[in-house]
Order: structure tokens, then C-alpha cells, then sequence
């Protein structure tokens, strides 16, 4: 009898989604996505992994491409000895549009249709439980959720939020008691998109994958999946790195500095100081920061475009402030100094740093439209 489980827990690759922020690189990004669905397979196939977790939002959407679809059904068909328990997420519910909908999916494949659904594989000694949603919010059943008290490794595949006990939430929520109390040996869980390490409640482990790679700036980092054993009342497991590149918010000082070309080249420095010899593959969110000579204002556009002649996808933004006495300022007996002052005022009197950081970035981007210099950051 199998007293362990390889598995891989993989969640929240959102295969589809348009990215459309990135403009020309959207398309580019999509195939990334699939490539890196694709790698996780081979990551199955070549270390025998026998159990494939994707923990709910494999897909963007019920609305899914039918060359993307078919590309993951035959990467899925092509690993015929991993058996493969998907769970529907919140983006792309079990719904009679589902791509889940359809019979077309090779015999190795086993979909939550569900709320809670429990699978068995006596062969394995393996009990799988899963949580998928059925529209875009649903209440929490972790409460209910009890794995038997037998000598089968119990997993539980549950795509939804961890929330402080007893908290209520719209998104399948699930609660640390829950999980201490459920009995499983494992709980995979989906839809943050950051890795947790895996912890554990009482006997049982459980953790979140994160996504396995980036979708946006709010995701930024080296992304992967967890790959190992799972035991009776243990857990095994490894991140392993999947994302070929990576979303980066870099802030770069640029203090002192007058030219543009200048500049650039303390950007590329940074960058390959910070992200090694291969710096130009991640896509950059760069913050142009410090205090520059009044009157010198760093040409935001024609950097980003010289930098995109190497960098493979980057947005700057001029962060900087000029590098003048703002209390000399104050006392100039102009609109410029009545408005310095009483911004001053406004600062000093702030009751957090976070109020005050407001208030300054409201001067300076203030004392800019004064000189008819102030540009809006995207976002």
C-alpha cells in the first residue's frame, strides 16, 4: 500500500487573459502563459509526478480560445500516467459555457463539477477532495469539509480566500480552523497569487502555490509551483521556479544627474546589478527617483523609448524632485509661496507617514504645474 503521493500543486494561471496594458506585448505574454502550462506538464513527465493539482482559475474565463483549449487538453492527454484534478475557480466557474463543460478531456483528466466533490483512487490510496465554484462569488464550505478517518492520504483541492475565523467573504471562503479541523493531510489551495510557504494546522499542511507566472506589476517576482510528496499528516514539497520572465517595480536614483543619456545608462546599471547578465528579459515598472537641479526635468517618453531598444517591455515614471529650498520658497511673497506655505502647513500637521507622503507628492506635483511641467502617472 502507497504510503506517499508525488504531487504538483499548480493554481491560477488565467490561460486567456488579454493583458491588454501591455499593448504590443499582450500577445507575446498570452503564448508565454500557455508555454509555461505546457512547461508544467513536462515538469510532470519528466519527474514522474502522479498527481497534478491546478487549484481553480486555469483559465481567464468561460471564454476561452478553442486553439488554446485544445492546446491544453492535448498537453494534459500527452501525460497519460499523471492523474489530473482541476478545480473550477471564480474566473472560470463550472457553467454550461465552461470549457470544463464538454466530455472532450483525455481519461487522466478529473474535473470538480461541484461545490464539493470527493475522488478516490484506491490504487493510489489516494483521496481527493475538491471545492469548485459555480459562478463568480460563492459561500465557503470549508465548515463541512471532513476527510475520513482511514489509512488513505487525504488531499483537499480548494480554490477560494483564507480568512480569519468566523470572517465572512464572497470568494469560497476558508478559514485556518477549517483546515486544522478538516482531517486532510494536505489542502492545495488557489486564488491568491502569491506563494505562501507551506504551513500547517494542526496535522494537516497546506499552502498556496501562487500563480506560475505573472500577470501585472501587482505580481511581481520569480513565480512557480510546489512539486514533492505528500505523506499521512505530512508534507514534502519544494517551490520550483516556472516563470520565464518577471514583472519588476525598480525605483532608480537618479540624483545629480542632467542628461538623459545619463540617465539610461544608470538604469541599465541598476538593472543588471539587481537582475544579472539577462536583466533585459523581465518587464520593468521603473520609478525615476532623488532630487534633480531646478529646471531639469527628465524626458520620461524618449527614455522609455530608448530603453525599449533593449529592455523587453518598460513604463518610467519621473518620480524626481527638484533640489531647492522649499522653506526659501515659502517665504516668497508670490502665488508659487502662498501655496509652498500653506502645503507646509498642511504637511506638518499630518497624523501618519502615509498622510504626510501624500501631501509632499501634492507640493512638488503642485509646484511642477506651476512651471506647466506635471504629466499624469499610469497605473
Amino acid at each position: 500500500m502507497n504510503d506517499r503521493i508525488k504531487i504538483l500543486h499548480c493554481a491560477d494561471l488565467h490561460i486567456g487573459a488579454e493583458l491588454s496594458f501591455l499593448n504590443n506585448k499582450a500577445a507575446s505574454r498570452q503564448a508565454e502563459i500557455l508555454n509555461t502550462f505546457k512547461k508544467i506538464t513536462r515538469i510532470c513527465s519528466g519527474q514522474g509526478i502522479e498527481l497534478l493539482i491546478i487549484a481553480g482559475d486555469l483559465f481567464d474565463s468561460n471564454h476561452i480560445d478553442s486553439a488554446a483549449l485544445t492546446e491544453v487538453k492535448n498537453a494534459l492527454a500527452a501525460i497519460p500516467d499523471t492523474t489530473v484534478v482541476i478545480t473550477a475557480g471564480n474566473h472560470d466557474y463550472f457553467a454550461i459555457d465552461s470549457p470544463f463543460s464538454d466530455d472532450n478531456w483525455s481519461q487522466n483528466v478529473h474535473i470538480i463539477f461541484k461545490k464539493y466533490t470527493v475522488l478516490e483512487f484506491p490504487e493510489k490510496n489516494l483521496r481527493v477532495c475538491g471545492s469548485s465554484f459555480l459562478g463568480s462569488y460563492q459561500e465557503g464550505c470549508g465548515k463541512d469539509i471532513k476527510a475520513p478517518d482511514d489509512s488513505m492520504i487525504n488531499i483537499l483541492v480548494y480554490h477560494g480566500e483564507l480568512v480569519k475565523d468566523e470572517k465572512s467573504g464572497r470568494y469560497n471562503p476558508i478559514s485556518v480552523k477549517d483546515i486544522e479541523n478538516s482531517g486532510f493531510d494536505y489542502v492545495a489551495l488557489g486564488h491568491y497569487h502569491s506563494a505562501t510557504p507551506v504551513l500547517k494546522a494542526g496535522m494537516t499542511s497546506y499552502s498556496y502555490s501562487g500563480t506560475p507566472e505573472g500577470n501585472g506589476f501587482d505580481e511581481s517576482g520569480k513565480k512557480g509551483v510546489y512539486a514533492g510528496y505528500v505523506y499521512k499528516h505530512r508534507a514534502e514539497l519544494a517551490f520550483v521556479e516556472t516563470s520565464c520572465r518577471t514583472y519588476e517595480n525598480v525605483s532608480v536614483d537618479i540624483s545629480s544627474l542632467t542628461t538623459n543619456s545619463k540617465i539610461i545608462s544608470r538604469i541599465h546599471d541598476v538593472l543588471k546589478e539587481k537582475y544579472g547578465e539577462n536583466y533585459a528579459e523581465n518587464l520593468y515598472r521603473i520609478s525615476l527617483t532623488g532630487k534633480i537641479p531646478d529646471g531639469f526635468v527628465p524626458a520620461s517618453a524618449q527614455i522609455c523609448t530608448e530603453l525599449s531598444e533593449t529592455l523587453y517591455y518598460v513604463r518610467v515614471y519621473n518620480k524626481t524632485r527638484p533640489d531647492i529650498d522649499i522653506n526659501i520658497l515659502a517665504a516668497d511673497f508670490s502665488l508659487k509661496g502662498i501655496f509652498v506655505k500653506k502645503m507646509l502647513e498642511k504637511i506638518s500637521s499630518c497624523s501618519s507617514d502615509e498622510e504626510k507622503e501624500q501631501y509632499e507628492n501634492a507640493l512638488y506635483i503642485g509646484l511642477k504645474a506651476f512651471d506647466g511641467e506635471v504629466s499624469f502617472y499610469e497605473d
